[in-house]
Parts: structure tokens; C-alpha cells; sequence
């Protein structure tokens, strides 16, 4: 009788089961939609977070380094996830993938910037050196050894970020001295100003480094700085959203973390226009991953001419079929990827992270870089867009007024709102005459 019982049901077994298996691709499908969220836009209240590095070509700055100094037309790219660059004229430029390296002994650094600065902090990205650090400052130029550089700081060297506070100070010069017991490499190198909005309302002009090097003049401007009107845009996970411009804020001591569950941790970048892109770097946790590279000119289902940026995108397998990555890496783990590839033209990038196993920590991410390939080109870009005859229609800086407006940073995209707004205009001149008493 059970054997029977059996057999009568079977039918009903294979309804069910044929049943399952067509409802499993609809059911696959969606569980691989991706759905990005959107990142608030930037706030006044979050500028002290986001100061401006000074110690770049772009704004003057330049390095020189003892014993031992290599010429500046040595520098080599980084590529894939390796990085064998020997000149210190790296630590100058916007790439965090192209490193310095630090042998046993002691190595000094002089960092000269363009004028005398208000600095509040210095912090480099460390792989691997052991040893102690001491900085230095001055406003004149002075021997290595003289006693009238001011110490602001001495410390060992820790793993991964260092940061150090130096200020607020004046100076024009900076000494890093490395005594070093097990070699190293560092890379990132951020000489910082006291944070200011001005930084943002009234950005710093940058100029084309005029040394004899192809390679500087590849990555001496990136597209996707915060201060350069970029903005993050979407991310995938994660549970502080403000945070995402982390990713863009050159620096190393700052980073994204996405969710824990997130297996596919992607990010959108709003360049804020549209433009050539020739090279995409990353840096992220140390961990075994593909890195694949998009550069889209429009985001999928954005609608041409639309206002509304949706507060979250929704991405089906399909979708994501369609979009074809411009270059992916393969790292073994060394938490960066860099890669060249044929121009593209675009305003969004995007970057996803596939790691090979998952981890019970957080993947973060502390840099996305992008790079044009013509520096001068995307300097002029970028200049023109604070200036000139588009200098007549900025919004006077009162007028962000008391409300929702006033703690919104200019620029947020896309679209381009248009420049940030000015300054607002100096109190007007009064002439009060002077009675001067008069003898009798």
C-alpha cells in the first residue's frame, strides 16, 4: 500500500519540481540585480574632512631625496597590481598605486612647496617598512642638518596609514627622515592645509608641471579628485552613505567601507563632465579580487536631459551584460590595481570589486583615481570651470541662505548644477570726511 501511496503522488512531485525549475531563472535574475544607492550630496559641514594636498606638481610642489636621488624621467607607472617605481618624484603625484621605496638606513625627503602654507597634517600610505619617522618644518630653506628646523614630530613607523598632526603651522618646507630597519614602500604622500571652504567655492589653479616626463604629466592631474568638482554617486552597500567621497578625497588615511555581505562591492564616480579616460587606479583592503573598470558616458535607464537623480539604480543581470568593462586586474592581494587602456570617453566611472573568497572584515576602499592621458588638456578643463566668461553666472555665496540650500556643497551632479558660487562681494566703500577744527 505505501508503495502505492508512492506511486500516485509522483505526478504531483514532478508538477511541483517543473514548476521550481521555471520560476529559478526569474528568481536567479533577480537575486543578481544590483541595486546602487545614492550618496548625499556633500555638505558644508563636511569640508573640515576633506582639506586640500599641497604637495602635489600641479600646485608647484617638488622633492628632493638624500643619499641617493633618481631622475624624475625615471618614474615608471604602476600596472596590473605591481608597482617597481624607484624615483621619489611618485609621492608628488595623484596616482596612490605608484610607490617610493624605503631601504635599510636613513632616507630624508625635503618636500618644497610653492609658497609658505597654513599645514595641519601629513599622512602616507606604509607596505611593509619598519623603523622611525621624524618631520620637520621651516618657512627658509636650510642645510639637512641644521638645528633650526622645527621637530613637530617623531614616530615609529606603523603598518599600513600614518598620520601625523603638525599643526596649524606656517611653512614652506617639509624633511621626512626615515630611519629604516626593514624595507619598505610608501606611496600617497599628503602634505595638508588647514581644511577651508574655499577649497571648494574657490578652488586653487592648477598648473602643468613643467618637467620633462611623460609619466608625470600622465598622472599629475586626477579627474576624480573632490576637490575637482567629482563626486561619488552611487555605491553598493554600506552603512554610513556620506562617507562614500572618501574614495575620491586623495586621502590615504580615509576610506569606505561597504557592507559585510556584499559580495560584488561596486562604486559610481561623477567626474561632473564629460571627458577622455586612459587610466583608472585603485587601492583597497589587501584581498585576492578582480577589479573590472567601466567608464560610461550615461548611467543605465538615465534619461537624457533628466533633472532627478534616482535615490536608488536598479541593474539587472541583463543591464550589467551590456555594460562592457573598458579593463579589468587581477590582484593576488596587494590591495591595488592600476591599469592603461585605449581612450574612452565618459562621465561616469564605475568600479566593481569581485574578491575571490570572502572575509570576516569589511572590504573598504581608500582610493579611485582617473586619468586622462593629456594633462594639459584636463587642467585647462578643469580650470576654465571656476573661471572666465562662465565666472558671470556663480551664485553669490549668500545666497545658500539658512535653509536645506545652505548645508548643500556646490557642483553636486549630475547633472552639472554648474560652477560653484563666488564669494560674496566686499562691503561697499563709504567715504566719511574728516572735519579738521580750524583756529579762530
Amino acid at each position: 500500500m505505501e508503495i502505492m501511496r508512492a506511486s500516485a503522488l509522483h505526478p504531483l512531485r514532478v508538477t511541483a519540481l517543473i514548476c521550481c525549475l521555471t520560476l529559478l531563472p526569474a528568481s536567479g535574475l533577480f537575486a543578481a540585480d544590483l541595486v546602487l544607492q545614492k550618496v548625499p550630496p556633500l555638505t558644508l559641514a563636511q569640508v573640515p574632512a576633506y582639506p586640500q594636498n599641497l604637495a602635489r606638481y600641479h600646485f608647484g610642489a617638488r622633492v628632493e631625496a638624500a643619499p641617493r636621488s633618481n631622475a624624475i624621467v625615471s618614474l615608471q607607472l604602476s600596472s596590473n597590481s605591481e608597482d617597481r617605481n624607484v624615483a621619489e618624484a611618485a609621492l608628488l603625484c595623484d596616482d596612490p598605486t605608484v610607490g617610493y621605496p624605503l631601504s635599510n638606513g636613513s632616507t630624508s625627503l625635503l618636500i618644497s612647496l610653492s609658497k609658505i602654507e597654513n599645514i595641519d597634517k601629513i599622512s602616507f600610505r606604509n607596505s611593509g617598512a619598519k623603523g622611525e619617522v621624524t618631520v620637520a618644518t621651516s618657512s627658509a630653506k636650510l642645510p639637512a642638518d641644521s638645528a633650526q628646523w622645527h621637530q613637530v614630530i617623531r614616530r615609529e613607523l606603523t603598518s599600513n596609514v600614518v598620520t601625523a598632526s603638525v599643526g596649524p603651522s606656517d611653512a614652506k618646507y617639509v624633511k621626512l627622515t626615515f630611519t629604516i630597519t626593514e624595507p619598505g614602500r610608501i606611496a600617497g604622500l599628503g602634505v595638508y592645509s588647514v581644511p577651508a571652504v574655499a577649497d571648494f567655492t574657490m578652488p586653487r589653479r592648477r598648473g602643468v608641471t613643467q618637467e620633462n616626463s611623460q609619466s608625470i604629466a600622465f598622472i599629475s592631474y586626477n579627474l576624480s579628485d573632490v576637490h575637482a568638482k567629482a563626486r561619488a554617486l552611487y555605491v553598493s552597500s554600506g552603512d554610513d552613505l556620506e562617507q562614500a567621497n572618501n574614495m575620491i578625497d586623495t586621502q590615504p588615511g580615509t576610506t569606505y567601507t561597504f557592507g559585510a555581505d556584499d559580495a560584488r562591492p561596486t562604486a559610481v564616480i561623477d567626474l561632473g563632465r564629460e571627458t577622455t579616460v586612459q587610466r583608472i587606479s585603485t587601492t583597497y583592503s589587501p584581498r585576492e579580487a578582480r577589479v573590472d573598470f567601466y567608464v560610461l558616458g550615461s548611467l543605465p535607464g538615465e534619461q537624457a536631459g533628466g533633472a532627478v537623480v534616482p535615490k536608488t539604480l536598479h541593474l539587472s543581470d541583463n543591464a550589467l551584460a551590456g555594460l562592457k568593462p573598458v579593463a579589468s586586474v587581477a590582484d593576488t592581494g596587494k590591495g591595488r590595481a592600476a591599469i592603461d587602456f585605449a581612450p574612452a570617453i565618459g562621465r561616469y566611472i564605475m568600479v566593481r570589486w569581485a574578491p575571490v573568497s570572502h572575509e570576516d572584515t569589511s572590504f573598504s576602499v581608500d582610493e579611485i583615481a582617473v586619468f586622462s592621458g593629456n594633462g594639459s588638456k584636463a587642467l585647462t578643463a578643469a580650470n576654465t570651470g571656476y573661471g572666465g566668461k562662465e565666472a558671470k553666472d556663480f551664485k553669490d555665496f549668500k545666497d545658500l541662505g539658512e535653509g536645506k540650500e545652505a548645508k548643500e556643497m556646490p557642483g553636486e551632479g549630475p547633472p552639472a548644477e554648474g560652477p560653484p558660487p563666488s564669494l560674496p562681494d566686499p562691503p561697499p566703500f563709504v567715504f566719511v570726511p574728516e572735519i579738521v577744527p580750524t583756529s579762530p
